[in-house]
């Protein structure tokens, strides 16, 4: 059975992107966590929650995860069944490509056969940013979503992508996950760059060393609040005002409907 399609919510995209801007030294990576519907012989995946795993190695062309992280996702997937009432499953990778164009690379279509073998269904989402539009001369954003089949081409490689159709959809559960998710990323940053610091052996560094050391860390530091708290700030800000609003429409429906039903 072929998947047909993939669907994001709205928060979960708004999600990804706020990942993939949190840094363009380095690929980020998510876990993708959704259900599949069946429509007709087709299987279709929608995906509303994220969950940011610790990277085990970050570069600006390369990211990876330990197993034990696809555990925890397991396990996290399971909690929100339980709380949805529906069944939902790790469904997903997510990652960014920073400067370079959105398409997988062969390493990326090789990891996402490994994933298939696992299931069928599981697909592989990239985000493109930082790099500039050549037309326009402005930064350009594209999402792209794929799976990979055995190769029909003569180039050496195993396996090729097949692109799926990826389209973003109003959310039919609560998407509070997306918002936890998003508001922790900043810790896992730290964490990622305090875990990296401590890693050198400061006491056989000399004096100068330690101290440019520590000016790079705290540089680091600041860059994550200027680049994920502050724009998340704004973000939430712009959110509540649309979310008053929608209110407010609501309120005058529910008493236009309220005086309809007294006079009838």
């Amino acid at each position: 059975m072929s998947l047909s399609a993939v669907y994001l919510t709205e928060d979960l995209k708004m999600a990804c992107l706020q990942l993939a801007l949190s840094t363009e030294k380095e690929e980020v990576i998510g876990l993708l966590i959704g259900e599949t519907k069946r429509v007709g012989d087709q299987n279709e995946a929608h995906i509303s929650a994220l969950l940011i795993p610790r990277r085990l190695d970050k570069k600006k062309d390369r990211v990876e995860i330990c197993d034990e992280q696809l555990v925890l996702a397991t396990e996290y997937a399971a909690q929100l069944a339980d709380k949805l009432k529906c069944e939902m499953r790790v469904l997903g990778w997510y990652h960014s490509h920073p400067h370079i164009t959105v398409w997988p690379s062969h390493v990326d279509v090789n990891t996402q056969a490994n994933y298939q073998l696992m299931d069928s269904d599981f697909v592989g989402v990239i985000c493109s940013v930082f790099s500039e539009d050549k037309t326009s001369k402005t930064w350009d954003v594209q999402l792209t979503c794929f799976q990979s089949r055995l190769s029909e081409s003569d180039e050496g490689h195993p396996y090729e992508r097949l692109e799926i159709p990826l389209y973003i959809k109003s959310a039919e559960h609560s998407e509070s996950n997306c918002l936890e998710t998003i508001c922790g990323l900043q810790e896992i940053l730290h964490m990622e760059e305090m875990d990296f610091y401590s890693e050198t052996d400061h006491e056989n560094l000399d004096v100068m060393t330690k101290i440019h050391n520590e000016m790079v860390l705290t540089k680091t530091l600041h860059h994550i609040v200027e680049t994920i708290s502050l724009p998340l700030l704004k973000t939430l800000e712009t959110q509540l005002a649309v979310n008053k609003h929608r209110y407010t429409l609501l309120e005058k429906q529910r008493k236009l409907l309220d005086s309809t039903d007294e006079k009838s």
